[in-house]
């Protein structure tokens, strides 16, 4: 099942800050100096007992004084962050889940 929205929480490993924030499919969500797209989200095995939630996911990092540069690419699994995790040096990001509308994050 297909959804509009991925949850996404964010840790700033420098000030310990977290935050949770929902990005919907196809619109730039900028974290500090990060920018994170969806492009999709997806649930396998909705309605069972063990729903995956996962989301194709690009993120940039925009340094002061300088252009976007990508720093990720590819699915994110919440259930499984170690498969194929975000890595940066400041910030760790993972997917909490897939809606189908932004709740009060």
């Amino acid at each position: 099942m297909r959804d509009p929205i991925a949850v996404i929480r964010v840790l700033d490993k420098v000030t310990a800050e977290t935050l949770r924030f929902a990005a919907p499919v196809g619109r730039p969500v900028r974290y500090k100096t990060l920018v994170f797209q969806v492009k999709a989200c997806e649930i396998w095995g909705a309605g069972t007992a063990d729903p995956r939630p996962s989301a194709y996911l690009e993120v940039e990092s925009e340094a002061p004084g300088t252009a976007l540069r990508d720093v990720y690419k590819g699915w994110i699994f919440a259930k499984a962050a170690g498969v194929h995790p975000f890595v940066h040096p400041i910030y760790d990001a993972w997917l909490e889940d897939c809606i189908a509308q932004a709740p009060g994050v």
